[in-house]
């Protein structure tokens, strides 16, 4: 039972992990670059609205939340 815990648990914590430092990567390449990676090469770039931009850091949010929120579990448990 807490091997499943742990890899349930862990598993959340590493998708937000992921989530927030991917997000991260692709708006501080966005800021250097004018194009988010990905991009075909000849694509012009494209301006990002407020809307899009709230969204991005709502992702960078919510997996550090998770990220956290994993890491505080398994520690409470005993399985870090």
């Amino acid at each position: 039972m807490v091997s499943w815990q742990f890899l349930l648990i862990g598993g959340l914590a590493a998708v937000g992990a992921a989530l927030a430092v991917g997000t991260l990567a692709a708006m501080v390449a966005y800021r250097r670059t004018g194009s988010f990676p990905g991009r075909p090469e000849g694509e012009e770039p494209t301006e990002v609205s407020a809307g899009q931009l709230v969204g991005l850091w709502l992702r960078v949010v919510i997996g550090m939340a998770l990220a956290i929120w994993g890491v505080v579990s398994l520690s409470s448990a005993g399985l870090l």
